[in-house]
């Protein structure tokens, strides 16, 4: 027999989904610049860790029977506020995530990220992301800039850089400040040791490091004017709107306090 709680969750889990889809947008809470000219590698490399804001997150398996073996998971993360860049990139995370628990063995870990995630069919090359049937485009294509860094996975203790990293992730994944206490997420970062870029035809460039770090971004001539906050955008249905509807947030809350998984 199902208990109420399971029964409850049938019905106000697909409900909270159809509202999230309905109000989600695919612009992010930050301006996204202009894609820097192909001859400027680090630059590229930069404006990719600050406008994308997710990838994957490699790690070497320490579950059972698989030890060894490389383990990739989603991740989100920033590298800072939508106005201030640092190019490192900072994740929340917990010990109930399997990724964490590699790390924790295994410090050394990878993160993968793609033009494609921002940016339906590429920036450079029109269409150069885009799968279509009569398009030559591709997320595997080198016009098509592919990023992956490889450094050691640390938490952060530093609290002013704690502060600093938490609120840009809470400004650029407004659900994050809502997940469950109870399993005691921290925010962590990856000290960039490598980078690997593919932005064109000809091979990968490996940036240096000091230099990657040196690099200034464009600055934005604005910030989106968006409240992040969440569930705060109308929600379209049957052509009605619902403007900052206090029972949905609530409603998502209480939702992840009776889940016992991320």
């Amino acid at each position: 027999m199902l208990s109420l709680t399971h029964k409850l969750l049938f019905v106000v889990v697909p409900a909270l989904q159809l509202a999230l889809v309905i109000s989600s947008s695919n612009d992010g809470p930050c301006e996204i610049t202009k894609r820097p000219k192909i001859s400027e590698k680090k630059e590229t490399a930069r404006w990719m860790m600050h406008s994308i804001e997710w990838g994957v997150v490699s790690t070497i398996s320490t579950r059972d029977n698989l030890e060894g073996v490389p383990f990739g998971n989603v991740y989100s993360f920033v590298d800072g506020t939508c106005d201030n860049s640092t190019g490192v990139p900072y994740l929340y995370t917990t010990e109930l995530d399997q990724t964490a628990l590699d790390a924790t063995e295994n410090p050394r870990v990878s993160l993968t990220i793609s033009e494609k995630s921002i940016e339906e069919k590429g920036t450079f090359l029109e269409h150069a992301c885009e799968t279509s049937a009569d398009g030559w485009g591709d997320p595997e294509m080198p016009p098509c800039a592919r990023l992956v860094v490889t450094g050691e996975f640390q938490r952060v203790d530093d609290e002013v850089e704690m502060e600093f990293a938490t609120n840009a992730l809470f400004q650029r994944h407004p659900s994050m400040r809502y997940w469950p206490t109870g399993h005691e997420f921290f925010v962590a970062k990856i000290v960039i040791q490598n980078l690997w870029l593919i932005d064109i035809f000809g091979g990968a460039s490996i940036i240096d490091v000091e230099e990657y770090f040196q690099t200034e971004l464009e600055p934005t001539e604005k910030t989106k004017k968006k409240d992040v906050s969440l569930m705060s955008s109308s929600l379209r249905i049957g052509g009605n709107f619902a403007k900052d509807n206090i029972l949905w947030v609530k409603g998502y809350r209480w939702i992840l306090s009776l889940l016992n998984f991320r």
